[in-house]
């Protein structure tokens, strides 16, 4: 004689309360992952560069830039914009997202240090740095440094893969699988 038994458990959905952690949980890593990626925006880093170009420094208590020497002279804008303008054709998210090799990151960083020193000497009387040439390091130091970093992380694809694989982690943590096929689908024609 046969029994229909059915599992109890079969068709257990999970209680109001362990639904709503698994939401705070979700929303806790959508927000981690957010913030990851705002920190590493080369946008961002665009903006850095213009404020430390400038003479300014962040201050962490406030999160406010404040001028390094107030009795200083202020950059000229045409510098600042020109820099800028050069820097955000390199610092994009294609860049970032790239898989570069050193040899690769070389080259490029070699005609970005190129056209740096050239624009700052063909150009020095315009931007008032014509015997100020600590004010020039100063400058290229920073456009040069972060160039580099930003570049660094494209080295063999490592920053595409840590995003990636934070959203990997983010999905296999909070989704069920007919939302994971939703996320990825998403990414596949984000990509196309």
């Amino acid at each position: 004689m046969e029994t229909d038994f059915q599992n109890p458990y079969e068709n257990y959905q999970g209680s109001p309360k362990d639904n709503l952690a698994e939401a705070y949980a979700s929303e806790l890593q959508e927000e981690r992952i957010k913030n990851l990626i705002a920190q590493i925006s080369p946008d961002n880093q665009l903006i850095e560069i213009q404020w430390r170009i400038k003479g300014y420094i962040k201050n962490p208590e406030t999160d406010t830039w404040e001028k390094i020497d107030e009795k200083g002279e202020e950059i000229s804008p045409v510098l600042v914009s020109r820099f800028i303008s050069y820097l955000s054709s390199i610092l994009n998210q294609n860049t970032t997202l790239s898989n570069l090799s050193s040899m690769e990151i070389n080259k490029i960083m070699r005609l970005i240090i190129e056209w740096v020193v050239d624009d700052l000497d063909s150009h020095a009387e315009d931007y008032n740095l014509k015997e100020d040439y600590t004010e020039r390091t100063r400058i290229g130091h920073i456009l040069l440094n972060n160039t580099f970093l930003v570049m660094k992380r494209a080295q063999n694809g490592m920053e595409s893969r840590r995003i990636f694989n934070a959203l990997n982690v983010s999905e296999n943590l909070t989704s069920t699988p007919q939302q994971k096929r939703g996320i990825w689908e998403g990414l596949k024609n984000l990509v196309r």
